[in-house]
């Protein structure tokens, strides 16, 4: 609904441009010597407007491009933060299935991630503690 009044507004300034255009009895002269140009003061309004569109656009630009390392920057620590994140849930997973050794390897690997570190060290921990308590229990049976 909302374009389908976009595109009767745009319709509507086309109509309107139109008309004001039958009245239009201006010229612009620009005079570069030795050239003379003469245009129809509609013409000259349009250009004008439409350079400054062209200048807004290309400072928009300009300052996308100077902002472009900092948001490659930016996008590359989310990825390694999202890298670490998987790796420390893969670690959850090893930990929670009881592989210690798979688990504390991927802990070790996803201490890169600030706000996994905590739990990280905790898999780490538990996992060493784990280790100890069966090799204990092994060396008593034995």
């Amino acid at each position: 609904m909302r374009a389908a009044f976009w595109l009767l507004a745009l319709f509507a300034l086309a109509v309107a441009l139109t008309l004001v255009a039958r009245v239009d009895q201006g010229y612009v002269i620009v005079v570069y010597p030795p050239w003379r140009m003469e245009l129809s003061f509609l013409l000259a309004l349009a250009l004008l407007v439409g350079l400054i569109a062209l200048a807004y656009a290309a400072l928009h630009l300009g300052q996308a491009a100077l902002r472009l390392p900092d948001d490659v920057r930016e996008w590359r620590d989310q990825q390694r933060l999202a890298a670490a994140e998987r790796t420390l849930l893969d670690a959850m997973r090893a930990h929670l299935d009881g592989d210690a050794a798979r688990a504390a390897r991927l802990a070790r690997k996803a201490e890169g991630c600030r706000a996994a570190d905590v739990a990280a060290r905790l898999i780490a921990a538990g996992d060493a503690h784990s280790g100890q308590a069966a090799s204990g229990s092994r060396t008593d049976a034995a």
